[in-house]
């Protein structure tokens, strides 16, 4: 619309920030209004966002993998902002962001209640989670993240099948999911604030194609997650090894020592899962890495990870992956390598 100013974003940057998702969001955003309009229809330029990367202090820093952050501004220094975007996080297993960033997380609290868009892109969920704002919220993000989040911010209600998951009151909250949904997360944005004909613009110019798998089909379960629980680690460790077991849950349990109701019990408080979704994950999980490597029968590698009804395999697989898996094998199987030998 004629006249109408910028909207105002933050890109909030710490020293755990990645550069990529960083810098990404900055320059695609920034492109908004500007680079359809200078490259290809020749209209007047007119940005779209008044983009920001904003820290604690002005000062430069080093975020993640030693990359120099120049920030535009302090936390301190910004009056009011629209949209309060928190960038992704490179978190170590072992490390967390709890009792970090006070002074960020009063920032954000400060412009949730100013009305602001408050959004997280990756593991940027995280820093959010400090806050208190998801408690008891829907929230996404990186999947291998997954069990980490829910161990340690447990009133979140993860949806990690979703690149995109907005909540919150009044749906003042969105976040995103794994590395490259920082794009989707863009592409909202200027949906939401400019229009679809401005996000088309910076989709071609990006040449960002439209994104309709959850990250439900580049999931892997994670082995590294840590697990205060002693018990229930074995057993983790023994369902790794036979996932194909006819009868898993009571082996388990036999193994754990426990009652059939305290080993569910301690199983779904260290883990997140039911200990029968768990297998059903862990399953699943060597499924889709069969069909990825090997050329077995589809029915073979249902039987092999341990479902003799080939129609349950596929009735499971297609609920946890959202396709089946035999157009998963289509779209991941090593097959779709094979166009590069013949550059």
């Amino acid at each position: 619309m004629p006249g109408k100013r910028p909207t105002k974003v933050s890109i909030l940057a710490t020293p755990f920030t990645t550069p990529s998702t960083l810098f990404g969001l900055y320059d695609l955003l920034s492109t908004a209004g500007v680079a359809w309009e200078s490259t290809v229809s020749g209209k007047p330029v007119s940005p779209q966002f008044e983009v920001k990367i904003v820290a604690s202090q002005r000062e430069a820093f080093a975020c993640a993998r030693g990359v120099m952050v120049s920030p535009h501004a302090g936390i301190d220094e910004v009056a009011s902002t629209d949209i309060v975007l928190i960038a992704s996080q490179s978190i170590p297993n072992t490390s967390l962001v709890k009792g970090r960033y006070q002074k960020e997380i009063e920032w954000i609290n400060r412009e949730y209640d100013r009305g602001a868009l408050i959004t997280s892109a990756c593991t940027g969920l995280f820093v959010l989670a400090e806050s208190g704002l998801l408690d008891g919220w829907e929230a996404t993000t990186h999947w291998a993240f997954a069990d980490l989040m829910r161990i340690n911010y447990p009133d979140i209600q993860l949806k990690i099948e979703q690149n995109l998951c907005r909540s919150g009151s009044n749906d003042q909250i969105v976040t995103s999911g794994g590395t490259t949904a920082w794009q989707e997360l863009a592409l909202f944005l200027i949906t939401e604030y400019c229009g679809p004909e401005h996000a088309a613009h910076v989709a071609k110019f990006w040449v960002i194609q439209n994104r309709t798998e959850s990250q439900a089909v580049f999931s892997a379960m994670s082995q590294v997650t840590p697990i205060n629980d002693g018990v229930v680690s074995e057993t983790q460790e023994w369902i790794t090894v036979h996932y194909s077991d006819p009868n898993p849950i009571n082996r388990m349990v036999i193994q754990s020592g426990l009652s059939t109701t305290t080993f569910t019990r301690r199983f779904k408080k260290a883990t997140g899962y039911r200990p029968m979704d768990y297998v059903h994950v862990v399953r699943v999980d060597k499924a889709k890495e069969f069909l990825e490597t090997k050329s077995d029968a589809i029915e073979q590698i249902g039987r092999d990870v341990g479902y003799e009804d080939p129609a349950s395999f596929r009735r499971i697989f297609k609920r946890k992956i959202g396709m089946t898996p035999g157009l998963y094998r289509r779209k991941f199987g090593c097959n779709r390598f094979e166009r590069y030998k013949l550059l």
